[in-house]
C-alpha cells in the first residue's frame, strides 16, 4: 500500500488499532482459560482506548501537518493480517501477550518509517510524540501482562 498524505497513513494506523481489538474479541470467545479472557478483555479496552485516543490526537493536529504529502509504501496489509490470526482454545496468556507484543510492534513500525522518511520538522515532531505516547502504552500493556500472571 502505498500513503500520499500523513492523514491517510494515521488513518491506516488506527484501522490497525482497531482490527487488534476485534482479534482479542474473537479469542475472547474461544478462549478456555479465565485469565486468558480477562487478559483479552483487558488488551480490548485497552485497544478501544487507544484508537479512540489517536482519533482525538488527529482531530486536533493542524491540517497542514495531516496535508503533508509522504512517499511510504506498506509491504503487508497489517488489518487484514490481524483479522487472519487465530488461537486454540488452550492458548495462554503468554500466547496472548507474545501476539500483542509482536502486532503492537508492527503498527509502530509504520509510523517510525514515516519519521524517517518526512522531512517536515513539525510532522516528525507530530510522529515523535504519537510514537513515545504508543511506546508508554505498550509498557503498561507488558506490566498489566506480568501483573496478571502474579494473579
Amino acid at each position: 500500500m502505498r500513503y500520499n498524505q500523513l492523514k491517510l497513513l494515521l488513518e491506516h494506523f488506527v484501522s490497525c488499532r482497531e482490527a487488534m481489538q476485534a482479534m482479542y474479541r474473537r479469542l475472547e470467545l474461544n478462549a478456555d482459560s479465565e485469565r486468558v479472557r480477562m487478559l483479552l478483555a483487558y488488551l480490548q479496552h485497552q485497544e478501544k482506548e487507544n484508537a479512540e485516543h489517536l482519533q482525538d490526537f488527529i482531530a486536533q493536529a493542524k491540517q497542514e501537518l495531516l496535508d503533508t504529502w509522504t512517499d511510504i509504501r506498506l509491504e503487508q496489509d497489517l488489518p487484514a493480517k490481524i483479522a487472519k490470526i487465530s488461537q486454540p482454545a488452550n492458548m495462554t496468556s503468554d500466547d496472548v501477550a507474545s501476539i500483542a507484543l509482536e502486532l503492537s510492534e508492527q503498527s509502530l513500525a509504520i509510523l517510525r518509517l514515516a519519521k524517517d522518511e518526512l522531512s517536515m520538522l513539525g510532522a516528525r515532531q507530530f510522529i515523535g510524540n504519537l510514537i513515545e505516547h504508543q511506546e508508554k502504552r505498550q509498557q503498561q500493556m507488558v506490566h498489566a501482562t506480568h501483573r496478571l500472571d502474579d494473579i
